[in-house]
């Protein structure tokens, strides 16, 4: 299940011919961009990794634990967060041309890392001043 923000995964136990002990929990190692963050200590075969970026591929790896160490971990699997609203603003806004009757505006998109989604159209609001 994905939101915008978070990503609750589900797994299996480890089957019981490969625990090599009593399996005390669970290590959650996910990535985006190389930067990797590791989460310990899930006791159930359920996470959710929350504050993550929309619209952002993640590298999610799952390993249990017992008293003697960490086994090997999962094969990773990939999930993209949901789409949000932008959060940043179209760049660099300037007015190309005028006439009696209307005004070309020309801008840079919004940055890659703000538009948090597919960018679809632009809302231009206007308004007249001194009337």
């Amino acid at each position: 299940d994905t939101t915008s923000t978070e990503i609750t995964l589900q797994w299996r136990e480890v089957p019981c011919i490969e625990r090599n002990g009593d399996i005390i929990g669970y290590t959650v190692r996910y990535s985006i961009s190389g930067s990797i963050t590791t989460l310990r200590n899930f006791s159930d075969t359920v996470a959710t990794l929350v504050d993550l970026i929309p619209f952002s591929i993640y590298s999610i790896e799952v390993a249990a634990f017992n008293v003697n160490g960490t086994g090997p971990f999962s094969t990773p699997v990939y999930l993209r967060t949901d789409g949000d609203t932008p959060s940043g603003t179209p760049q660099e806004i300037t007015i190309v041309d005028t006439t009696s009757t209307e005004i070309t505006l020309q801008w840079r998109e919004v940055p890659c890392i703000e538009r948090n989604g597919d960018i679809i159209g632009y809302t231009v609001r206007y308004s007249i001043s001194g009337s």
